[in-house]
């Protein structure tokens, strides 16, 4: 068997242990099988990258888990779910501006992708951005209705509950319009 196939099922299987050990909450070993990759000198794949920063991720390092993610995205710009965790990364460290610009980069790749919409509603939230926050609320929950369940519960929206146009967003109408008050 020709080194590069051994190397290729040597990688598969230290990803697929990573993914299993992610699965289970145990990022310590999850970066264990990465690091052992490392040390087996086998080239990192943007799969075992965006294991890696998920793994990080999981351990709250996220400063940590934006180079490997970073890397991953430069080997495989059109997968979304890289741009989105960089965006959760982005968000966890105060910089709104760049989680908004990772998952704005996401919703070029997949328009319709209601959980790319949901987040960067949250985010645009978090910034002070209304207008865009609710723009991007309502494409969610146009795509898929359970996502204003969310939003009851996420607290990056509670500055907009009172704003007429939340409120009709979400089905609801303010006490001075409510026609049958209690």
């Amino acid at each position: 068997m020709p080194k590069s196939d051994y190397d290729h099922i040597r990688l598969k299987k230290l990803a697929l242990r990573a993914e299993g050990y992610l699965e289970l909450d145990m990022a310590e070993h999850a970066l264990a099988e990465i690091q052992r990759a490392s040390q087996q000198n086998i080239n990192f794949s943007p799969n075992l990258l965006y294991l890696e920063g998920a793994s990080l991720f999981q351990l709250k390092k996220y400063r940590d888990a934006l180079y490997p993610l970073g890397q991953a995205v430069l080997l495989e710009p059109t997968n979304i779910k890289l741009w989105l965790l960089i965006g959760s990364c982005q968000k966890r460290i105060g910089r709104c501006d760049l989680a908004i610009e990772s998952l704005e980069n996401a919703l070029m790749i997949q328009p319709n992708s209601p959980v790319t919409l949901y987040n960067l509603a949250c985010y645009q939230a978090l910034a002070k951005h209304p207008n865009e926050c609710l723009k991007f609320l309502r494409q969610a929950i146009h795509i898929d209705p359970k996502y204003r369940e969310l939003v009851r519960k996420e607290h990056s929206f509670d500055p907009y509950r009172n704003l007429p146009e939340f409120q009709k967003l979400m089905g609801e109408t303010s006490p001075a319009t409510d026609p049958n008050p209690s």
